[in-house]
């Protein structure tokens, strides 16, 4: 007997009720959107300026430890950098659905979505053997009631890889605001600055770790090492954007 699949049943009634909107400018998607998740004129700004080829982040930009790499979809910069502001400052906490599936697509070469509210494809764990477990970065000021916006993105990332998410990490000091500190002010800042929950065992577990951002790489390589000395064998982080130097020519995404 086959029995119902209620989170799919679920999506598609939520759709009619919340109609599916563009991530980076808020517009309804219509049926001209472009791989199920984009407007036409978002996709065309965002597709050829901000996307990061290859998505694998480079240590000459950043500052990397315990991971085994880090990847991202996008540059932080215009559009993306608006939407990803506008789900953490701004509440809109729907546009982390969106940015998920576009992770999914841009850095896991997943089928977009034919249609909105529809999900990638070829994300299944028969495909995507690499990870056991999700895990999220946690807020540096959590507020209550509310899932940060690295944690949405893991439980989407969650439903699209049929893999289970888990929540370990906490912080272990008070952490200063990351923005306007040097790179080694800001490595200095995370060391130390995270651990897992007594009890957590990650041993032999491929870890996928999921931020929003990812700046200098001192939150994620401090997540990691936490998650390592748990027990986890690797450690991958993926996030929405990096921020970096936009690359100074387009013309071989033309």
């Amino acid at each position: 007997m086959n029995h119902p699949d209620w989170p799919t049943l679920a999506e598609k009634a939520a759709l009619y009720l919340y109609p599916r909107r563009c991530p980076f400018c808020g517009a309804l998607l219509g049926r001209d959107a472009v791989q199920g998740t984009v407007c036409p004129a978002c996709f065309a700004a965002t597709d050829k300026r901000l996307v990061h080829l290859p998505p694998r982040l480079p240590e000459t930009e950043h500052a990397f430890y315990a991971l085994q790499t880090a990847v991202a979809a996008y540059y932080y910069s215009g559009e993306v950098r608006h939407a990803i502001l506008a789900c953490k400052r701004g509440g809109e906490l729907w546009r982390a659905r969106e940015l998920a599936d576009r992770m999914a697509v841009l850095i896991w070469g997943a089928m977009p979505p034919p249609a909105p509210g529809q999900r990638p494809a070829g994300m299944a764990p028969a495909t995507m053997p690499r990870y056991h477990a999700i895990v999220p970065v946690p807020p540096r000021e959590p507020l209550p009631g509310t899932a940060g916006m690295p944690l949405l993105l893991a439980r989407r990332l969650g439903v699209l890889m049929q893999l289970p998410v888990m929540t370990p990490l906490y912080s272990t000091k008070p952490l200063q605001p990351q923005k306007g500190l040097t790179r080694a002010e800001r490595l200095a800042n995370k060391k130390d600055a995270y651990a897992c929950r007594p009890g957590t065992d990650l041993t032999g577990k491929r870890v996928l770790l999921v931020d929003d951002i990812i700046t200098t790489g001192a939150t994620v390589s401090a997540c990691a090492l936490a998650l390592l000395q748990a027990g986890a064998v690797e450690v991958t982080a993926a996030a929405v954007a990096a921020t970096e130097e936009l690359p100074k020519s387009t013309e071989k995404r033309k």
